[in-house]
């Protein structure tokens, strides 16, 4: 019928635009070398986990997948500690720092809490499954 075989990715799932778009922060002059001196609309920027959370589960084109930055040290690129002018969304609110979830004290709290689910005994038993969607035999074919 000369439709492709059932595949998960259409494109890279890593790239720079996506790292750096949870770094910006952070790192501001990588997302500025990469956006010609310029930050990205601020509608498109990191603002908030949940919004982000709901992009990439309802969006299929949106194939944001989290940092190590997500699991260690002490969530510092979730701030904008450089009062960074990150622009002003449509609705008319300035993107700051970034908005954490509600059971989240703050960014140091969420990092731990990240890598505590990381390291929970469901995550070791069944990382094998991603492993082999991302990595392995379930990329393409019957098993994707």
């Amino acid at each position: 019928d000369g439709a492709p075989p059932p595949f998960l990715y259409g494109t890279h799932y890593s790239t720079p635009g996506y790292v750096l778009f949870y770094l910006v922060r952070k790192a501001p002059e990588h997302m500025l070398c990469l956006q010609n001196g310029r930050f990205d609309s601020a509608d498109r920027m990191f603002d908030s986990i949940d919004s982000t959370w709901d992009c990439v589960n309802v969006n299929y084109t949106d194939l944001k997948e989290l940092i190590p930055e997500f699991y260690s040290g002490d969530g510092s690129f979730l701030k904008n500690s450089d009062d960074l002018d990150l622009g002003i969304k449509q609705n008319g609110e300035p993107i700051n720092d970034v908005e954490l979830p509600p059971w989240a004290k703050n960014a140091r709290d969420f990092i731990e809490k990240c890598r505590e689910a990381l390291e929970c005994e469901h995550v070791s038993n069944n990382i094998h499954r991603w492993i082999d969607l991302i990595f392995g035999h379930k990329q393409k074919g019957q098993a994707a």
